[in-house]
């Protein structure tokens, strides 16, 4: 295997935010040719995330875009028109996958689900990233990361005792980063299967049972009648918790129920929160994490700003890479056979590559481009841009 073991696979990419278009990246650093497919009248919502200046050009300036896009090309296709809807069904009797991550039922609204994809595809894999599944009766719900935390349960579990249930949140939405991780996966073993019975298949991951999915431990403990409350199921005489320091950053400690390795002046051995609180208060974060560190389990808590500063840091050089343009984006934190990945293409602008696509494809002429631009069909803009 190496990082070019995808080269050959096309695909259709109509993932958005980090769901569906960190799946697709991840399969482009493999070396697949992913074709991302964003119509004027809905661009991905990572365009005009966080820190976007309404200016000139302003929706190719959004970094979360930037890092979870590289390595793809732009094709700004209207697919709310019946000339988009059959460019985009031409394209796909060409390609190996199409992808998406809309609300169950979109594609079918839009004439290109996978009864139409099969049409003109037989062998094509489509791979649906959505809330719920594609059945059920909650199947046309809507999420983001917040909402999958709550109702898979993950929420309940992170808490401290006697407070609220907490959330990632916007900044993080944990589980969009792990539905991707597992999208990737099933993706590659769907490709493999077919190489092996020529069959193309419908992949269909629910983010809400993905989630629920994660802290199966916990789920089966309830069912058996077992706490599953963290501090309630902590071993007697272990500790674990978050402390603020004298210098007001925090601290992260296990210890485990046989207590410190070694006596800690000002802890002993078997030290209780109370104690952990009053001793971190009176240091530095830095240096009464590494005195714990050498006796049990201790780290100050890295933060996103400090990475910023320097990310290779905290993480090997190969999460962080910089793209064509000189950028940091997001990598593919792996080596294979000693390698890291190769370089990172920088995300192509809106529609850049609508002509080139088109051309080498479909074999459009220059008046027929020309015409599905006047048409507003290709666009290199969204509506809202004005």
């Amino acid at each position: 295997m190496s990082f070019t073991s995808l080269r050959g696979v096309r695909v259709l990419d109509l993932g958005i935010v980090t769901a569906g278009a960190s799946t697709s990246a991840m399969l482009a650093d493999l070396g697949a040719e992913v074709i991302k497919v964003e119509g004027p009248s809905y661009t991905d919502p990572f365009r005009e995330w966080t820190g976007i200046e309404h200016g000139t050009q302003w929706w190719d300036a959004s970094a979360q875009f930037q890092a979870t896009n590289r390595n793809k090309r732009s094709l700004c296709l209207e697919l709310k028109s019946a000339r988009g809807r059959s460019l985009f069904l031409e394209l796909a009797a060409q390609c190996d996958l199409v992808l998406e991550n809309f609300r169950a039922g979109v594609l079918d609204r839009l004439h290109i689900g996978y009864a139409e994809l099969r049409a003109v595809n037989p062998s094509v894999i489509l791979a649906s990233i959505s809330s719920q599944g594609q059945d059920g009766p909650e199947r046309e719900n809507s999420s983001f990361g917040s909402t999958l935390e709550a109702s898979s349960g993950l929420a309940s579990l992170m808490k401290y005792p006697g407070e609220v249930p907490q959330i990632t949140g916007r900044g993080m939405n944990y589980p969009d980063q792990v539905a991707s991780l597992f999208s990737a996966s099933a993706i590659l073993a769907a490709l493999i299967e077919r190489k092996r019975t020529g069959q193309g298949t419908w992949l269909d991951l629910s983010q809400r049972e993905l989630t629920s999915f994660l802290i199966g431990e916990a789920l089966v403990a309830a069912a058996a009648g077992v706490s599953t409350d963290p501090y309630v199921t902590t071993p007697p005489g272990a500790v674990e918790g978050v402390f603020m320091s004298r210098d007001a950053r925090w601290v992260a400690v296990t210890i485990g129920a046989g207590g410190l390795t070694q006596d800690v002046e000002g802890l002993g051995r078997k030290p209780d929160s109370v104690a952990l609180e009053s001793w971190m208060a009176a240091r530095d974060g830095g240096a009464g994490a590494q005195i714990l560190r050498t006796a049990g389990a201790a780290s100050e808590v890295a933060w996103a700003a400090h990475a910023a500063l320097d990310p290779h840091a905290l993480v090997p050089q190969d999460a962080y890479p910089e793209d064509s343009l000189g950028r940091q984006v997001k990598g593919l934190p792996l080596r294979i056979n000693g390698k890291p990945c190769p370089g990172f293409r920088a995300a192509s602008l809106l529609g850049e590559d609508n002509e080139g696509v088109m051309r080498r494809l479909l074999g459009l002429s220059d008046s027929e481009l020309e015409v599905l631009a006047s048409q507003s069909v290709l666009t290199k803009r969204p509506l809202k841009a004005g």
